[in-house]
């Protein structure tokens, strides 16, 4: 049991070492991520929304994983353009963007917490 959780651990972190590696845009969104935890450890006067922050930058991350692999895929599958092809690879993209704008709906919260105190 315990060597198996090994052994899915290592197809974890070659996932992402390989996508760190050959996506520019995981790359982006950790760093936007990493920038924007540190940001909220900083000036958030609520840990609770501080943890909401950080949450909502590793779903950003795990959607751009899944937006990957789901390129990935419909690439090898069908190499011409078709139309579900870009239909799947669009609804992955835009899983990206409604949990970027689940991270910006803390943000704002957490500003609107700051304001409120002072």
């Amino acid at each position: 049991m315990v060597r198996l959780i090994f052994v899915k651990l290592g197809y974890s972190f070659s996932g992402l070492c390989e996508t760190w590696r050959t996506e520019l845009s995981f790359r982006q969104w950790f760093f936007l991520v990493i920038g924007s935890d540190l940001v909220a450890l900083f000036i958030s006067p609520n840990i609770t929304l501080t943890t909401l922050v950080v949450a909502f930058g590793f779903l950003i991350l795990a959607a751009e994983l899944i937006n990957t692999a789901v390129e990935a895929i419909v690439d090898k599958t069908t190499p011409e353009i078709h139309e579900l092809a870009k239909k799947s690879k669009d609804a992955a993209s835009a899983m990206t963007f409604v949990t970027l704008l689940g991270l910006v709906s803390v943000w704002v919260g957490l500003l609107i917490s700051i304001i409120g105190n002072k």
